[in-house]
């Protein structure tokens, strides 16, 4: 008896012992580092048109590309002109759906948020051309290892067959073919290549006319 009450008040005392406190590292873990806010300045605005200065555009023209066609997916902007050597941008916009507060208040959003937009990689002929090509070869090589395991469970043994040889010269005209497409079908990328300023600007933005360079 004595030492069942020994072993339940040492339980006791087990379950009561405080719970050891929780590092910080998950709470600082946790911890995520704000965005850094885009500096910009408005230097003019009118009723249905504001330009922006901001200096990021100068110096990133990734986010450049993505303001501009962030601003233009906006079906209330008429016109966007985007200068990246002066650092401005200039809006136009509908004066009857929109007031101009709002549409500031939206278009200095999107300026902080534009590093996050997603821009669509441009399809062409010779991609779509090239997953074709890439497709049946991989349907090739699904056929002739579903005919090598045929053969082995049939023959006992890895057996060149038939079905084997065709598959065989299928892939290799269906590979010279390929190779053949590349070097035929024009490449963007490549007569872009000798261009620097089109490399670093994808897109071709519209510089701001004379008058509203400050």
């Amino acid at each position: 008896m004595t030492y069942r009450k020994q072993f339940n008040s040492d339980k006791s005392a087990i379950v009561n012992l405080p719970l050891a406190p929780e590092t910080t590292t998950k709470s600082i873990a946790k911890k995520t580092v704000p965005p850094q806010k885009i500096s910009y300045s408005i230097v003019h605005a009118i009723r249905g048109r504001i330009r922006f200065r901001i200096p990021l555009l100068a110096r990133d023209s990734e986010y450049a590309n993505k303001l501009k066609l962030a601003i233009e997916s906006d079906p209330r902007v008429t016109n966007v002109r985007a200068n990246p050597e002066a650092a401005s941008i200039v809006i136009n916009y509908q004066v009857n759906v929109i007031s101009d507060n709002q549409m500031r208040e939206h278009l200095v959003s999107l300026i902080q948020t534009a590093q996050d937009v997603v821009v669509p990689k441009q399809v062409t002929a010779k991609s779509i051309i090239l997953t074709i090509f890439d497709a049946v070869i991989n349907l090739i090589d699904s056929t002739r290892n579903i005919n090598q395991a045929r053969n082995a469970i049939v023959h006992q043994r890895f057996r060149t067959d038939i079905w084997e040889r065709i598959l065989s010269t299928s892939r290799t005209i269906i590979k010279r073919l390929k190779s053949a497409t590349i070097f035929m079908l024009p490449n963007k990328r490549r007569q872009l290549h000798g261009n620097p300023k089109m490399n670093s600007q994808p897109l071709q933005l519209q510089p701001a006319r004379e008058a509203d360079v400050v």
